[in-house]
């Protein structure tokens, strides 16, 4: 078990007596809330959620895309907010639990275990954010898909049954994955193709296999100019 999922399991593990709380069993591309609610804080139990914002021309855009162990929504200890432009649709089936915002905040003041997993899943989900706005528009593109491939692995790894290498599950088309990486589709397609003729990934409409978490990691890491 590796660092990010021992924290995902130890954080869902922490909330199992939180009360009142509910838990929400959606399938692929259901909207949790189309506008921001405040007060309410969710958290990813199993499968992936899309924060989406609109951008200058009117047109939804994945912001961020969060797997198990994530909290969005309201998040507690931070300022609060009448209003914010976002919307949260879940990729696969999806398991939410959902709760108000002063519920986590009252067990956090009298528990210092989930006080420190929280600081911890903040700290992580803040450096992923970080690394995205440092690099969508710096870094070159190759450099920038394999950050978010990395990222992706983030939130779970599995061994892939098709190929050698990990399942990035997750149902997410080019497009989808386009809008996270900051680039055209057709550019982050030739890249995905390219890092599967390298041997690096193999990926079909139904899967894709992460066959080399460290070449990939290498990529990042490089002074790649393309």
């Amino acid at each position: 078990m590796n660092h990010a999922d021992d924290l995902q399991s130890r954080f869902l593990a922490s909330l199992r007596n939180l009360h009142p709380v509910s838990t929400q069993a959606l399938s692929h591309g259901k909207v949790l809330y189309a506008t921001y609610v405040p007060g309410k804080t969710y958290i990813v139990q199993s499968g992936y959620v899309r924060l989406m914002a609109i951008g200058e021309n009117g047109d939804q855009f994945t912001r961020m895309l969060l797997g198990r162990g994530s909290i969005f929504g309201d998040l507690p200890f931070t300022p609060p907010l009448s209003m914010k432009e976002e919307s949260a649709v879940t990729s696969g089936a999806t398991s939410i639990l959902e709760c108000q915002r002063h519920t986590i905040e009252a067990v956090v003041h009298r528990d210092e275990v989930l006080c420190k997993i929280l600081l911890e899943v903040y700290s992580r989900q803040l450096g992923l954010m970080d690394r995205r706005v440092q690099w969508q528009f710096a870094a070159p593109l190759r450099r920038r898909v394999a950050m978010i491939l990395l990222d992706l692995m983030e939130f779970g790894r599995a061994p892939c049954p098709h190929h050698d290498g990990f399942l990035v599950d997750i149902r997410m088309t080019h497009e989808e994955l386009s809008e996270l990486v900051g680039a055209a589709r057709p550019n982050v397609t030739a890249i995905l193709n390219e890092f599967r003729d390298e041997g690096l990934l193999r990926y079909t409409r139904t899967y894709l296999c992460v066959r080399s978490l460290s070449a990939l990691g290498q990529i990042v890491q490089s002074h790649e100019v393309r």
